[in-house]
């Protein structure tokens, strides 16, 4: 189910490459691309495949009942989810990608209806899937952690997309006279959520403020609470120094990187961190939290790491940045280093390789797989999914 592929973020961004590229070397597998309505089958119209839309309003009973039916009925080998969702009593295999336990975590972040979902739905996923797809090593260990086989645990890396480089000074200067950017500027991209600690950094941003002529861009999407994220901003007089440009198109990606002063990504969690990667393959200095999840592993020692429930040391990291030349420098350098080797291509290929194991002729989890195959790609349901229909359902069950 591709329900989500037009919502912003990194699963939506991760599908897209993903299924481009198996879509695009399919290797004798056909590709069943599921949807919920046509909207969504016009993002990847243009992709060969066999594109089905199942009508069911209710999301929870497609995602448990109505696309498993399809793939049982059609004789599909595999339901591939990108999108923390599987079908729990499927004749058919599965494959789903998790980033990490964020939902559990840091379930105080979440709304009170998703922390009860995710406490049931998540474990039980990482659980009954014939295998996993996560992108960090410590993503692994927190699938295994919520009872996932080690054995089909993958790690998948998120890549970076070729054009995003070094901007020349022409475009950078385009798209800040075009965004109304006067000042020099610390970037912020990404989803307006809690779990992206938005409320620290503009606490640490009030500091920077004082002794910096520095603005701050937020660039990115809103998501739940992201009011209450934003609040500090007129509780702490910045309503001149911080810049809300919302989505930012990919052309003018490189060119946002390129022209900040460094990318301020002091999240409470990571499942991998995209724009740390982005940023660092176009020359951009990186802050980001310290703290057992993605970011440290991502950033690879080519970030400058915070604590992130402490605004005075992402204040601190900011600073150093800015004011230290030598320190600015090795960040450069040793990002525009780290962030190439991220690759999109190589992220297509291990994903390949995946669901050509899955779909062969093997054993997995002592149940033959059918072997001609057939794969169906899903992406799941939202995490927002209504929790009233978990509970007069009753799909999810310890």
């Amino acid at each position: 189910m591709l329900r989500h592929i037009a919502a912003p973020g990194g699963v939506t961004v991760f599908t897209k490459r993903v299924v481009g590229y198996l879509l695009t070397h399919p290797e004798g597998i056909d590709y069943h691309l599921l949807y919920s309505d046509d909207s969504q089958r016009e993002v990847l119209a243009d992709l060969p495949g066999t594109h089905v839309v199942l009508r069911d309003s209710a999301r929870l009973r497609w995602d448990q009942a109505t696309a498993p039916r399809y793939a049982e009925r059609e004789g599909l080998s595999l339901l591939f989810n990108t999108k923390f969702s599987v079908p729990l009593l499927s004749s058919v295999p599965t494959l789903i990608a998790i980033p990490g336990r964020e939902q559990l975590a840091m379930a105080r972040v979440f709304p009170w209806y998703n922390r009860i979902y995710n406490s049931l739905s998540v474990p039980a996923f990482c659980r009954s899937a014939t295998a996993l797809i996560t992108h960090t090593q410590i993503g692994k260990e927190d699938c295994e952690m919520m009872g996932a086989d080690p054995t089909h645990v993958f790690v998948v890396p998120h890549g970076v997309d070729r054009y995003l480089r070094p901007a020349p000074e022409a475009a950078k200067t385009a798209l800040q006279a075009r965004l109304g950017l006067t000042r020099p500027y610390i970037l912020f991209l990404g989803g307006i959520t809690p779990l992206k600690n938005i409320g620290n950094l503009l606490r640490a941003f009030a500091r920077v403020a004082s002794t910096h002529e520095v603005d701050l861009v937020l660039a990115g999407f809103k998501r739940w609470s992201f009011e209450q994220e934003l609040a500090p901003i007129r509780e702490l007089g910045l309503e001149e120094r911080v810049k809300y440009v919302g989505y930012v198109a990919d052309e003018d990606l490189a060119a946002l990187y390129s022209g900040a002063r460094c990318l301020a990504l002091p999240s409470w969690y990571e499942g991998f961190g995209i724009p740390i990667v982005e940023a660092m393959a176009c020359g951009c200095p990186v802050v980001t939290s310290s703290g057992r999840h993605a970011a440290p592993e991502v950033a690879g020692g080519a970030a400058l790491l915070v604590d992130p429930a402490d605004p005075g040391a992402i204040a601190a990291g900011l600073s150093r940045v800015l004011d230290d030349p030598a320190l600015r420098a090795e960040l450069v350098a040793k990002g525009l280093v780290r962030g190439p080797q991220f690759d999109w291509e190589n992220t297509g290929r291990l994903t390949a390789d995946i669901v050509r194991s899955l779909v062969s002729p093997r054993r997995v989890n002592g149940g033959a797989l059918r072997a001609p195959a057939a794969a169906v790609l899903r992406a799941g349901v939202s995490l927002t999914a209504a929790l009233t229909e978990r509970i007069a359902g009753g799909f999810y069950k310890k």
